[in-house]
């Protein structure tokens, strides 16, 4: 092309480049601006928990007037230091292990004040330990709240200990309409007596919300080493060991900021039981395909290449994850970290059993880990459910239950009509 005729088609060229431009910006501001709005909306929020340890406990919650909010606790009572519609109130010097009933006073809110009620984090073993993990369980409707009664039925007048949200907590963009819709509102009775422990979903993170509601432990206030990160943290009760780690948008490379902090975190654990949480698992053939790099963006291969060998190295006993939308569940396994192609059962398999485990009471690699999928605590789908590494799964709605001693570590699989779906249990020796 002449010089002449390549001016000419740059003269024809130049008024759409413009126009694209000018559209790609303005797309960009009002998608900026749809973010902030979902984001930082001020909604009325009754109270809840956050920064749960063994001798502390926040409080927070959004009334509809700028006052002066108050937490009664037994003999105390502490307050904001300035009237808002955010309200913060932190209370320490508690007793490792102790019940205390409290009550929240806001004078422009109506709060539910029957039966509030928390327990501070154990520090000595427990004789028996309760956890409650719910994963993508953000879609407000009727398969939620089936899942969520027929635990509770499970449970009856069992005492629960500590609740883990495993991602995806609010669809489909992690609002904070949604986080009312599909946390706050549905899950009320149990906010009033527990902390909700989280870690971030693919969908939480469309928005700000999630890190505008969830506090975590930076300095090691509830166990572990100091991570300098919410996005990434430890927690100690009991018997338990807990790392939730941040999968979508940590760092997961294998000297990252993150596996440098396991590394130092779990080289330290004195606890008889490991459990590792994030959100995008290392194995599945649910909804999502742990095979594929371009599958939710290198995520659970990353997790299975650069994290799973971590997690191994220093004994971790169980992985719980979300994403893909069914339970999925395998063996005690170790050392796989490629395709599923590759998966070896003689090599891998660190037992016989499929469903009762036995581990040494040492944290050592060799006895194995259970992977776990619990991505139905509010939708599923049919999937292919097909991953080699699996021993159990299926496309069925429900949330896990743990019961944890010093010696036997048990997860019961309820469905949303109440079935025991699945039961697995890994017993450690005790070694004189």
């Amino acid at each position: 092309m002449t010089l002449f005729g390549y001016n000419d088609a740059m003269k024809k060229l130049r008024p759409i480049l413009i126009t694209l431009i000018i559209g790609a910006l303005l797309y960009a501001l009002g998608r900026f601006g749809i973010v902030y709005y979902d984001s930082t909306l001020f909604l009325e929020r009754a109270p809840y928990m956050q920064m749960q340890t063994a001798t502390s406990v926040l409080f927070k919650w959004q009334s509809p007037e700028a006052e002066i909010g108050c937490v009664r606790l037994e003999s105390r009572e502490v307050c904001d230091s300035a009237p808002t519609r955010y309200h913060r109130v932190a209370i320490d010097g508690l007793t490792p292990a102790t019940r205390y009933m409290y009550t929240v006073h806001s004078p422009s809110m109506g709060i539910d004040n029957e039966e509030r009620f928390f327990e501070t984090l154990h520090v000595s073993p427990q004789e028996v330990q309760r956890i409650w993990a719910i994963g993508d369980s953000g879609k407000a409707g009727k398969d939620q709240e089936a899942v969520y009664g027929q635990m509770m039925r499970f449970l009856g007048d069992q005492k629960l200990d500590l609740w883990l949200l495993l991602g995806d907590n609010a669809y489909s963009s992690g609002t904070q309409k949604q986080f009312n819709k599909a946390l706050f509102t549905p899950y009320a009775p149990t906010l009033k007596t527990h902390t909700p422990w989280a870690v971030n979903g693919n969908h939480d993170a469309r928005r700000w919300a999630f890190d505008d509601i969830f506090e975590m432990p930076t300095e090691a206030e509830a166990g572990g080493a100091p991570s300098k990160s919410e996005k990434f943290y430890a927690l100690e009760s009991g018997n338990v060991h807990i790392v939730m780690l941040d999968s979508h948008e940590g760092d997961m490379s294998a000297d990252g900021k993150m596996a440098r902090w396991l590394h130092e975190d779990l080289s330290k654990v004195n606890k008889p039981w490991i459990i590792a949480v994030l959100h995008h698992p290392p194995y599945s053939k649910g909804s999502h395909d742990s095979d594929s790099r371009y599958d939710s963006w290198f995520r659970m291969v990353n997790a299975r290449e650069h994290i799973m060998p971590i997690l191994e190295r220093y004994g971790v006993d169980l992985v719980l994850s979300g994403h893909s939308h069914g339970y999925e569940r395998s063996r005690l396994i170790a050392g796989h970290y490629e395709t599923s192609d590759r998966f070896d059962p003689k090599v891998h398999h660190r037992s016989d059993e499929t469903h009762h485990f036995v581990k040494s009471s040492v944290k050592a690699p060799q006895d194995g880990t259970i992977y776990n999928i619990v991505g139905s605590s509010s939708k599923t789908g049919k999937n292919p459910y097909n991953h080699p590494v699996m021993q159990t799964s299926f496309g069925r709605l429900g949330s896990l239950l743990l019961e944890v001693t010093p010696t036997r570590l048990e997860g019961y699989f309820i469905d949303h009509n109440g079935t025991i779906a699945d039961h697995y249990s890994i017993t450690k020796e005790v070694k004189e």
